[in-house]
C-alpha cells in the first residue's frame, strides 16, 4: 500500500493495482442507511415511480457516484435501468458493489494483481525465502534444524474476517495491516496445525505412540498458557492448591492438548486426593519423560517457547462471495451478505522454519530421534490442515487447499521420513 492511500486519486476506470483496489473500497464506504435511494430518485412517494426530472436530486447522484454516469458503461438510455437493478430500500452500498464486480473484477470476476509492487515488498519483508537461498539458510542453523516449503493450490475460496470498518463490504478479507495484501498470518497456521495436531494425538490408539505424539506438540509449538504455568508451580512445590490444580490440568488435557475427555477420565481426576496421585496420572497422559524429581522438569512441562516459526502466506487474487439467507415461507432470498475472498484456483506459499534451539545438550541420537518425529508430525499436520481447511466458514469447505508437487523440505542433517510421506511425494531438495 502506498504510504498515504487516503491521498491517491482514483481513476475508477482504470483500478488495476491493489493500491487502487483497496482505496475504491475504503473511499466509496457509505454508512448503511446514511442515504436512501428515496432520496435521490423518488420525489413523488406517493406514486414510487421513477421521475427524470428530478434533475436536482439526479445530479446530486452522480456527484456522490461519479462512475454510475460513465459514458464507458453506462449509456444515457442505460442509466436508469442501472438505477432500477440496484434499487434498495436500505441503502446505496448496491451502485458500488455492482460497479466493483462488473467493472474491477470484470468478466473473471476475479481481481488479478500478481506483478503489483505492494505483493512483491511484503513477501520480501516478511522473510520468505526461494528455494535456492533456503538451501544455504539452513546450513547456518543448529543441527537438525529444517525448512518446509511448499505450494498449495485453493479448492475452495478462503475467508479470514479483516477488522477494517471503512471498507465497501460489511466482510472484507484480512489484509497485511501497511500493504494491504490478503493473507494468512503465521499465527493462523500455527493455529490450525496446532488444531490437526490435537487430532493426530486423538488418533492413536496405543498409549507410548499417543504420548510421543503428545511431547512432539510441545516441542513444536511450546506452552505458555495459565494451565501449564499453574501445573509447573504445583510439580515445583510453589503452589499447595490442589484443587487449582487440577482445575489447570483438566484445561490443559483439554484446551491445550484437545485430547478427548470423557466421563472415566473427569471421575479419574476428581478421586485423586493426592499430590502423588495426580502427578503419576500426569505421567500416564502426558509425558513419559515426567520425573518424580521435580527439579527436572521435561522442557515440554515447562512455560516454554515453540521449536518452529510460521510465516504468512499472502495470495494475489480477490474476488466476492455472497451468502443470501432464505425466508422459510417464501424460500427466498432476504438479503444478500457478501463476502470478500480469495477465490478457488489461487496459489499460495508455506514456509515453517524449525530450530532446536533447545537441544543443545542432549545427545545426538535424542536430538535427530526429536527433529525425525517432529518434521513427520507436522509434514501429517499440514496434510490434515488441507482437507480441513484454514480461515472462517471451514464447515462450508471453505480454506480446504491441495498441496503441489512443488513441496520440500531443507535440512543440515539427515532426518529419514516415512514411506507414506515419501509416497505423498515429501522429498529432501537436493543442491
Amino acid at each position: 500500500m502506498a504510504k498515504y492511500d487516503a491521498l491517491i486519486e482514483i481513476n475508477i476506470d482504470e483500478v488495476k493495482s491493489l493500491s487502487h483496489y483497496v482505496s475504491y473500497c475504503k473511499f466509496y464506504f457509505k454508512p448503511k442507511s446514511e442515504e436512501k435511494i428515496e432520496n435521490y430518485l423518488f420525489k413523488n412517494k406517493e406514486n414510487n415511480e421513477l421521475k427524470e426530472t428530478d434533475k436536482v436530486n439526479i445530479d446530486k447522484l452522480k456527484k456522490d457516484f461519479p462512475f454510475i454516469s460513465s459514458s464507458k458503461a453506462f449509456k444515457k438510455d442505460d442509466f436508469f435501468k442501472f438505477l432500477k437493478k440496484n434499487k434498495s430500500n436500505e441503502t446505496t452500498k448496491d451502485f458500488l458493489v455492482t460497479w466493483l464486480k462488473e467493472e474491477i473484477m470484470k468478466e473473471n470476476k476475479n481481481f488479478v494483481f500478481d506483478n503489483d509492487q505492494q505483493l512483491k515488498n511484503v513477501n520480501f519483508i516478511s522473510g520468505i525465502l526461494t528455494l535456492n537461498i533456503a538451501n544455504d539458510y539452513v546450513r547456518k542453523l543448529p543441527p537438525y534444524s529444517f525448512i518446509i516449503q511448499a505450494s498449495f493450490k485453493l479448492k475452495q475460496p478462503y475467508f479470514s474476517k479483516d477488522d477494517d470498518e471503512f471498507y465497501i463490504i460489511s466482510n472484507p478479507i484480512l489484509k497485511e495491516k501497511v500493504f494491504k495484501v490478503p493473507m494468512i498470518r503465521g499465527s493462523g497456521w500455527k493455529g490450525a496445525l496446532a488444531s490437526a495436531f490435537k487430532e493426530l494425538i486423538n488418533e492413536k490408539s496405543n498409549h507410548n505412540e499417543r504420548v510421543e505424539v503428545v511431547d512432539s506438540y510441545l516441542r513444536i509449538f511450546g506452552a505458555g498458557s495459565d494451565s501449564i504455568k499453574a501445573i509447573e508451580d504445583y510439580l515445583k512445590w510453589k503452589s499447595s492448591d490442589l484443587k487449582n490444580f487440577k482445575e489447570k490440568l483438566l484445561e490443559f488435557i483439554l484446551f491445550e492438548l484437545g485430547l478427548t475427555v470423557d466421563k472415566n477420565l473427569l471421575e479419574k481426576i476428581n478421586e485423586q486426593n493426592s499430590y502423588e496421585g495426580l502427578h503419576k496420572f500426569l505421567e500416564e497422559q502426558i509425558s513419559h519423560k515426567l520425573q518424580k524429581d521435580n527439579k527436572n522438569l521435561p522442557i515440554e512441562l515447562r512455560t516454554h517457547k515453540g521449536r518452529a516459526i510460521f510465516y504468512p502466506t499472502y495470495f494475489d487474487k480477490l474476488s466476492l462471495e455472497v451468502i443470501n439467507p432464505h425466508d422459510r415461507r417464501k424460500r427466498a432470498g432476504t438479503q444478500p451478505i457478501y463476502y470478500e475472498v480469495v477465490p478457488e484456483g489461487t496459489e499460495g506459499f508455506l514456509q515453517i522454519i524449525y530450530i532446536p534451539f533447545d537441544g543443545i545438550l542432549k545427545e545426538n541420537e535424542v536430538l535427530k530421534s526429536e527433529a525425525e518425529k517432529d518434521l513427520e508430525n507436522l509434514l501429517l499436520a499440514i496434510e490434515k490442515v488441507s482437507q480441513i481447511g484454514i480461515g472462517a466458514k471451514t464447515k462450508l469447505g471453505w480454506g480446504t487447499f491441495e498441496v503441489c508437487e512443488d513441496k520440500y523440505y531443507f535440512t543440515n542433517k539427515d532426518l529419514n521420513l516415512s514411506e507414506d510421506l515419501k509416497g505423498k511425494r515429501w522429498l529432501k531438495w537436493q543442491d
